[in-house]
């Protein structure tokens, strides 16, 4: 319906729709894998950020209020059953404001809010922020994404991948970097925050804060990683995904 997002297992029948959005520079790659391990109560929905994939000639967003407006617009066409959004990093950020977006637009749409929040590898984006690295040098933005471990797979020397890599990569950390969250009501539903033990970014009390935006039942998950544990500790996480989330459904 939208370019948005994806349906890559259609489960009419599912008792809930799982929004789920990259961290910084990713795709929706590991979300589509999601889609054939998750339970039949589960529909996989990966969001489709412009400037990869097939939105790959799409000018990547720069500014997260830009990003989230037009998201909104994207996501209202699927909002039809009961739905839940995941995000990772940057995504978590992305999808926190997505959330206090649709809450401000229920009054007057007549949709539900999300039956829960599921954010990973963040904190809140009121907590204390690190300096600005959406500008640093090739080198230097490359070495900090080595350090995280967000080059697996990745020939790091290869000019030509690098040039096709790190401008979508600055743009996402352009959207964190220049994001100042204003405040507003506590969200009126369950978050669930997931931590790496060894994340070198997010340590578990910072991730602990989600519980400062809702008025509802917060729990935390501390899963053996570091930043990207999502690809080392897949299994455990989609568990914890699922237990949530029938909860919520």
């Amino acid at each position: 319906m939208t370019e948005w997002v994806s349906l890559p297992c259609p489960r009419p029948e599912a008792a809930i729709r799982l929004f789920c959005l990259p961290y910084a520079g990713g795709g929706s790659v590991e979300y589509q894998q999601w889609a054939d391990l998750l339970p039949a109560t589960v529909e996989v929905a990966p969001v489709h950020l412009p400037g990869r994939e097939r939105r790959i000639r799409q000018q990547p967003y720069t500014v997260m209020k830009e990003l989230v407006a037009d998201l909104a617009d994207g996501l209202e066409p699927y909002l039809d059953r009961p739905y839940a959004l995941f995000g990772y990093s940057l995504g978590a950020w992305v999808a926190f404001e997505v959330a206090r977006e649709l809450r401000r637009r229920v009054v007057y749409r007549g949709f539900e809010q999300p039956r829960a929040l599921l954010l990973a590898a963040a904190g809140p984006p009121d907590l204390p922020r690190d300096p600005t690295t959406y500008d640093l040098p090739d080198p230097a933005l490359v070495a900090r994404m080595e350090r995280l471990g967000g080059t697996d797979g990745m020939i790091v020397d290869d000019p030509r991948l690098l040039a096709v890599v790190l401008p979508k990569l600055r743009a996402d950390l352009q959207v964190a970097d220049t994001y100042t969250p204003i405040e507003e009501p506590a969200l009126p539903y369950p978050i669930r925050a997931f931590t790496g033990d060894a994340d070198g970014l997010v340590s578990p009390e910072q991730a602990r804060a989600w519980q400062w935006h809702t008025d509802e039942d917060f729990r935390m998950r501390v899963l053996p990683g570091g930043h990207f544990f999502m690809h080392e500790r897949r299994a455990e996480l989609l568990r914890f995904i699922v237990q949530d989330l029938e909860i919520a459904s």
